[in-house]
């Protein structure tokens, strides 16, 4: 079994059932089956069953750590500048002193949602991370389960599939259209399909969640004192 956020490892898993998959479809679509998401060109299931080659989760999980790390950080720094705060505010009195505590609480203010958004970005790359992995996994799962529901069939099926292919379907073209094709047009076209589907479409949303948040989030402002020029610097 195949280490957990191992992509390539987990798809790899599948290959070989998907490579059944497509051998049955040939042979269906060489008889005339057609089908727009199975017969459009000769390699279409293996592109539907690659659609997450290359997919790095150990990386997006390397980038979760570094967000967790820069969120303790962070707080560390905000605990300190509160800390500092309240030490300004016992030792410089009068209104000068009043002004700049003012400031740096709108500091610590700014910071505590610095902190915010660093834990709150590292639990979105965590669900992501979580729910990409899911995906690719149930998708695994579904192409092997799928292949083996004919696992007595196969090895007939196979060989039958490739003569038909090699354009040799004598004694085979019957086995083809009485129980591939019905296999094909039913468990392949609705639950792999839908499997298939269900997992890239699950991708791209769980990426596009994670984007608006982010793009959501207001960006963070630290002001100067008047004295030092005027404004604030955004923090992104």
């Amino acid at each position: 079994m195949a280490d957990r956020l191992d992509v390539d490892a987990r798809l790899a898993e599948g290959r070989v059932a998907v490579e059944h998959t497509q051998t049955y479809v040939q042979a269906s679509h060489a008889l005339g089956y057609q089908h727009l998401d199975l017969t459009a060109h000769p390699a279409q299931i293996r592109e539907w069953y690659a659609s997450e080659d290359g997919l790095d989760l150990r990386a997006l999980d390397r980038d979760c750590a570094e967000l967790r790390a820069a969120g303790v950080v962070a707080a560390e720094a905000l605990r300190m500048q509160r800390a500092q705060v309240a030490e300004l505010a016992a030792a410089w009195q009068g209104a000068g002193g009043d002004a700049a505590v003012q400031l740096l609480q709108r500091h610590c203010d700014s910071a505590d949602a610095v902190v915010g958004e660093l834990r709150a970005a590292a639990q979105r790359c965590e669900s992501l991370r979580d729910n990409l992995w899911h995906l690719v996994d149930s998708k695994v799962a579904t192409a092997i389960a799928v292949d083996d529901r004919a696992q007595a069939q196969r090895p007939a099926w196979l060989a039958a599939a490739a003569a038909v292919t090699a354009g040799d379907p004598r004694g085979a073209e019957d086995v083809v259209r009485q129980q591939v094709i019905p296999y094909v047009d039913n468990d392949i076209r609705n639950d792999w399909l839908a499997a298939m589907r269900s997992a890239s479409d699950g991708v791209q949303t769980s990426y596009a969640m994670v984007i608006d948040r982010a793009a959501a989030a207001p960006a963070a402002r630290f002001e100067f004192p008047g004295d030092l020029g005027a404004g604030a610097v955004p923090v992104q």
